[in-house]
């Protein structure tokens, strides 16, 4: 390079009668600037004809790169734009695998408690269903009518409630007879009757209880 660099500035000075000795400080820059700018722009020497069309096709070059480089910085722009748009797309994406996710298990919580509902229903029925059959099977071997309801068993039960306030009365009626010795007076009557009485309810409060 700096060879042919030497021999260019010896053809551009032989062509103007000078030698590189007979220039001065300021007049040697400018030819070494000239040399330098005929080396860089790769033209065969230094004349007007040599130097214009290469700096125009610098020129054209320079254009064109500048050009280039806009289009490039466009389609960089647009990448990040898009890229933006995609890193949004994929948060919002992210974020609605998670919420479904999260319903899914909700969803799966609240059926396997459905499930574990139905389950409980389901052998409740069942053992409600063996108590009704042990029940009727009772019934059946008391000889008892399987058509009593429990509107009647209920009736039952009130009745017999009832029969058991009517004795206590009684008892206490027979209370003040029970240390007299046997006798025909009135009182030893009355006991009797108060007795028989008693009995009678006795065994009708044992027959309901029998029944129920």
């Amino acid at each position: 390079y700096q060879a042919d660099g030497s021999h260019l500035q010896d053809v551009l000075l032989q062509g103007v009668g000078l030698s590189s000795g007979s220039l001065s400080k300021p007049a040697a820059d400018y030819v070494s600037a000239l040399v330098d700018n005929a080396m860089v722009l790769g033209v065969r020497d230094t004349s007007l004809c040599s130097l214009i069309p290469a700096v125009n096709k610098l020129t054209s070059e320079l254009l064109e790169a500048e050009k280039s480089n806009r289009r490039l910085e466009r389609e960089l722009r647009a990448s990040r734009k898009s890229l933006g748009a995609m890193l949004m797309l994929r948060g919002n994406l992210q974020g609605d695998i998670e919420k479904t996710a999260k319903s899914q298990a909700v969803e799966s919580a609240k059926a396997e408690e459905r499930l574990l509902s139905l389950d409980f229903v389901t052998m409740k029925a069942r053992e409600l269903s063996t108590r009704r059959e042990k029940l009727e099977a009772q019934l059946v071997s008391r000889n008892m009518d399987k058509s009593i309801t429990h509107k009647a068993i209920v009736q039952l039960s009130e009745e017999v409630d009832a029969l058991k306030k009517e004795i206590i009365p009684l008892k206490k009626k027979l209370e003040p007879y029970m240390d007299l010795s046997a006798s025909p007076s009135l009182a030893q009557v009355k006991i009797e009757e108060a007795k028989r009485e008693l009995a009678a309810l006795d065994s009708e409060l044992e027959m309901k209880l029998d029944f129920k």
